[in-house]
């Protein structure tokens, strides 16, 4: 497979310590997803395994949302917009390698999971730390 595993790097931190835990996480379970699928061709486990990305990333979003909400966040609506959108990626990305499983389709896969992921938290994320 030619994703490779993310690595934590202390320059993700945000300065919320509770959103810098989560964040840490989600790249263990996005490590956990690239293991997966280098090892796996049972479309049903891919697809709990991916089930279980988008619930522990809608989990995520959920924590993020309430701390902006409770935070009074100006740009709430914006970030909550990209929360939304990404979950329908997630979604679309998950149906199209469940239909067609090849190596290609689970490396693109990945990388934009995970190339959101960093984006997100590197730009977007990092305005949080200016409203607590």
């Amino acid at each position: 497979m030619a994703t490779q595993r993310l690595i934590w790097r202390d320059e993700y931190l945000i300065g919320v310590e509770e959103l810098d835990w989560e964040h840490q996480d989600l790249f263990d379970r996005l490590n956990e997803l690239h293991e997966f699928l280098a090892e796996s061709d049972d479309p049903e486990a891919i697809e709990n395994c991916l089930g279980e990305i988008h619930a522990r990333v809608a989990s995520h979003f959920a924590l993020e949302e309430q701390y902006m909400r409770a935070n009074k966040f100006a740009y709430y609506a914006i970030h909550k917009e990209e929360h939304d959108d990404f979950l329908e990626v997630i979604v679309e990305l998950a149906q199209s390698i469940l239909h067609d499983p090849d190596p290609e389709r689970r490396d693109n896969l990945e990388f934009q999971l995970q190339a959101w992921v960093i984006n997100h938290i590197i730009t977007s994320d990092k305005d949080l730390a200016t409203v607590g």
